[in-house]
């Protein structure tokens, strides 16, 4: 990939608070910071002591070197995310600004402010006060609104004719049965940068797939840009790997750009065949009908992370969603490349949404503009993540109001013009109230927060689900929040563990229920928090802590996720121990393949494949007499192929009768 170098700017910068505002009038921008002190990126000011409360005006400088050898480069910064507002200065000249949105990446060309050969200053200013002008607007939103750049910042610097973006779309094609692609196609399109004239332009385009170190197509070809648009040649795969949240096969996509047989860049993506669809009230993922179970993180939660969370600690708690046996999610805001980089390769589902939570809440022409945006800054960028299913237009607004039901359905042609192949959603915590009438109907799927028994009263829960289902008997219904939200409500976490494992019982019922997604994962720092000050503010929500620490009600999540039960387990006459295990058949749903048993105890520990299994079906493990264990019991776990663990326990030995 030297065509194109990406450098990671982390290290060597340096920040100052500007609560009286005097950067502007001292020209900062141009001489640096005055008492600027050390930090890397990501960074945010809201962790650190004095500036916890501290919405306003603050400002980041590093030095930049610029090499001679760039001339004639086009050279890009990539600000993965700044909450909220921010305005880039090269050498005292503003060479981009970026507002309305705070966490959805954008790019700055600096190429024509910068200097060659000489250390170049970059100064970032940023403000996260509350704005009429952004989503979240004012202070709408459930979540810590951390300042800062709050994600990574990198430098991007290649030819002439650069990429901007790519829009890929791998495509199976199914035989039937399904559940297997006999072929599979990947097409898509370039956008190339701002400054590509928009006149046609001839260029030459190499693509090449590879699959495990192994080159599966390419193509070369000659090609003409229409308004930067290059279209990409399509490719055919034979017998495509699928990707699943249990089977997560990734492509690897490599584009090179080429003008008179010279590189001028390079882009490398993965990609994975998946088809996710629905038929009837059903959601199929691959041709196979599933009900999944999930549940909801509040990332920036960490108290002494907050907003600007490493790698390590995006990933940390992702593992904790797959092992609480989760394999759908939702975000209320949009997330880091590097977050979803990690869904990709591990399965894990995920709904990105517009921060539109609750206000306003009969949305209008004034929010639009914002909110298409929002849609455009996320789905461009992460348009290539097989792990997105669906986006989110918005979350709990006055969804029966007439004016809302018309905004959501603009704001979904829209959106559809980016995106034909995912579901697009709006989430209601109306809908029970008229579900006919709700915008969550405007949605591929229904969205429903549920709150029956705290914020909605004691409405009878199986007659409103049904309900919902009658009005919609094509469209699949999501529970899209379930939980208890303390110290509004008490009970604790015993309250917590009764409420997820009643709803989850009458939910399975519900055959029109495609998926449950658990609110939340943890207890999370907000602006709205009930709990703590400073960066300690917080809802307790969750069935971990704000540091991650698991409550009851986490184990109690796992458990009710488990695609696997055990019924019993038992040594015959001959000594041989017998296991049965079953596949559930109710939420979770969805066939197992590739998963493995590992049985232990003070004798040793062995391996074993399961079978593959359809919902509903059993399997009786006899242990061969030749690896009998001896004494009383054993420890056991069932994996998934990705290596997360779907359950756990002891077994002791009982006689057959």
């Amino acid at each position: 990939m030297s065509t194109r170098t990406t450098t990671a700017l982390t290290e060597q910068w340096k920040f100052q608070a500007d609560p009286a505002g005097l950067g502007m009038e001292e020209c900062w921008f141009e001489s640096g910071l005055p008492d600027g002190r050390a930090v890397q990126i990501p960074h945010t000011w809201n962790i650190e002591q004095g500036l916890e409360e501290y919405r306003g005006l603050a400002w980041y400088s590093r030095d930049l070197h610029i090499s001679e050898e760039w001339i004639g480069k086009t050279i890009r910064l990539q600000f993965d995310a700044v909450y909220r507002d921010a305005v880039i200065w090269v050498n005292g000249k503003q060479a981009g600004s970026h507002g309305g949105s705070g966490y959805t990446a954008f790019v700055v060309d600096i190429s024509a402010f910068v200097m060659h050969g000489q250390t170049n200053r970059l100064v970032v200013s940023v403000q996260n006060e509350n704005s009429e002008h952004a989503l979240p607007i004012r202070n709408s939103f459930d979540w810590a609104d951390d300042g800062g750049i709050i994600r990574g910042v990198s430098m991007i610097v290649t030819g002439k004719f650069a990429i901007d973006y790519a829009k890929v779309d791998a495509i199976p094609l199914f035989a039937t049965p399904k559940h297997s692609a006999h072929e599979g196609i990947i097409k898509g399109e370039i956008k190339l940068w701002h400054s590509v004239p928009e006149e046609k332009l001839s260029l030459t385009v190499k693509l090449s797939v590879w699959r495990e170190g192994q080159l599966i197509a390419s193509e070369r070809y000659d090609t003409v840009a229409h308004n930067r648009i290059l279209q990409l040649k399509e490719l055919r795969i034979e017998k495509p790997e699928l990707w699943h949240f249990d089977h997560p096969h990734l492509y690897n996509l490599h584009i090179t750009l080429l003008s008179d047989n010279a590189e001028e860049d390079q882009l490398s993506l993965h990609v994975g065949f998946r088809e996710i669809k629905t038929a009837g009230n059903q959601m199929l993922l691959n041709g196979e009908p599933v009900r999944l179970m999930g549940v909801e993180w509040m990332p920036g939660s960490h108290p002494d992370r907050g907003m600007a969370e490493t790698e390590e600690d995006l990933i940390q708690v992702l593992k904790q969603i797959k092992h609480a046996n989760c394999v759908i999610t939702r975000f209320h805001w949009q997330q880091d490349s590097r977050l979803l980089d990690w869904c990709d390769r591990n399965g894990l589902l995920v709904q990105e949404e517009i921060p539109h939570w609750q206000q306003p809440g009969e949305p209008g022409d004034s929010i639009l503009p914002i909110a298409k945006q929002h849609a455009e800054e996320m789905i461009l960028r992460h348009y290539n993540h097989p792990s997105i299913y669906a986006w989110g237009m918005g979350n709990e607004l006055n969804g029966q109001d007439e004016r809302t039901v018309s905004y959501m359905n603009n704001l979904k042609q829209h959106m559809l013009e980016l995106d034909k192949h995912r579901f697009i959603n709006y989430v209601s915590n109306s809908i029970h109230f008229g579900p006919e009438s709700d915008a969550t109907g405007e949605g591929d799927l229904l969205m429903w927060n549920d709150y029956i028994g705290t914020w909605h009263g004691d409405l009878d829960l199986p007659e409103t689900i049904q309900t919902i289902e009658s009005a919609y008997p094509d469209k699949p219904l999501v529970v899209a929040e379930f939980g208890l939200c303390e110290p509004v409500y008490t009970g604790g976490d015993e309250r917590r563990i009764s409420i997820l494992q009643e709803k989850t019982e009458e939910y399975r019922k519900h055959e029109g229920i495609a998926a449950l997604i658990f609110f939340s994962l943890n207890d999370y720092r907000t602006q709205m928090g009930e709990e703590g000050v400073g960066r300690l503010r917080q809802r307790v929500h969750g069935a971990t802590d704000v540091y991650g620490e698991p409550k009851p009600s986490y184990q109690a999540l796992r458990e009710l996720g488990s695609p696997i039960t055990w019924k019993q387990a038992y040594t015959d006459r001959n000594g041989l121990l017998t296991v049965v295990w079953k596949v559930r058949d109710d939420i979770p749903r969805h066939a197992i393949c590739g998963y493995s048993l590992t049985l232990a105890n003070e004798n040793g520990s062995r391996v074993y494949a399961v079978p593959s299994l359809s919902p509903g079906e059993e399997w009786s493990f006899v242990l061969p007499a030749s690896e009998t264990f001896t004494g009383s019991g054993f420890d056991f776990e069932i994996c998934r192929p990705t290596g997360s663990s779907v359950l756990d326990g002891r077994l002791t030995f009982a006689a057959a009768e």
